[in-house]
């Protein structure tokens, strides 16, 4: 069987701007999935998968989620009199956002578009205590509109209300995984019955790539003997997610692995004013994109 190739998309709010405008500046020609066999995301990161899945390009979605990723955090009212009283955001704010960048497409509709491409995209099932992975390597699923699909891999705890699913309420996988290359891997694994030396992925992530940053490194390993500071404290889950995750990938033998996570990273994930700069800085750098991109179509 030939190499799959595999594209997954790291959650994290607003910051998957910069996702979305890597891939928006690729070259004409490579501004859709053709060519890609899995595309995969968890939270901001399985919005755009569904809405690539869609058949739109990348420029398009760039532009899309730059103008509306505002409109998807209007503060309830009920939030700002007491913060505490319900989730932040409402989700019929979202819901206006998917539906234009989605549509009314179905998971099962994918193949009408892209043939060869198969999706995954996890959320989790807080009734059920279970890991939903949403995906057209079954038929189970082929009803499911995709804009309902990242609607349920989206709704973060504290920012949005869970999603009904039948009689389970769905929530944002990241709480667990801020990336669902695992869940990606694992998925196509057993389902193609090949092994990971015959699959090839690009992680896009949507920054603090901690690894690099010796004091974010050093200051993780020594929590125990200061867990009381905050900026431990709050990114605990997240940075462990991510060096848990780097790690692991490295030694899968995946035929070809990039963690591609290159920017530094202030503020909280619903920000929107930081999206200019996300979209400046990725400019900045797109030419090490473009040359990480082709080295993986051709890996």
């Amino acid at each position: 069987m030939k190499t799959l190739r595999v594209l997954v998309l790291e959650g994290g709010g607003i910051f998957a701007a910069s996702e979305a405008h890597f891939l928006g500046t690729l070259p004409t020609g490579y501004q859709n999935l053709e060519g890609i066999d899995v595309v995969s995301g968890c939270s901001a990161g399985g919005m755009l998968a569904c809405a690539y899945a869609t058949g739109r390009s990348f420029g398009e979605i760039d532009t899309v989620f730059q103008q509306r990723a505002k409109d998807c955090f209007k503060k309830r009212w009920q939030a700002r009199v007491n913060p505490l009283a319900c989730p932040t955001y409402d989700n019929a704010s979202m819901d206006r956002v998917l539906d234009e960048m989605i549509g009314d497409m179905t998971i099962g509709d994918i193949k009408n578009v892209y043939p060869q491409l198969k999706l995954c995209v996890p959320a989790l099932d807080i009734t059920e205590d279970r890991l939903l992975i949403f995906t057209n390597l079954v038929h189970d699923y082929d009803s499911v509109p995709l804009k309902d699909v990242a609607g349920y891999t989206s709704a973060a705890p504290t920012y949005f209300s869970g999603r009904p699913y039948g009689s389970s309420c769905l929530v944002d996988a990241g709480l667990i995984d801020v990336s669902s290359v695992l869940s990606a891997v694992c998925s196509i694994k057993e389902h193609y019955r090949i092994p990971f030396c015959q699959m090839s992925v690009l992680l896009m992530g949507c920054g603090d790539d901690i690894d690099d940053d010796k004091i974010t490194v050093e200051r993780y390993n020594d929590l125990g003997l200061i867990c009381t500071a905050k900026e431990i404290i709050l990114p605990y889950i997240t940075l462990g997610n991510k060096l848990f995750t780097r790690k692991l990938c490295n030694g899968l033998g995946f035929k070809y692995f990039n963690y591609w996570n290159p920017l530094k990273i202030t503020g909280s994930l619903d920000e929107v004013k930081q999206i200019p700069d996300l979209v400046r800085r990725a400019d900045e750098i797109k030419h090490m994109f473009k040359d990480v991109w082709f080295e993986w179509l051709n890996a």
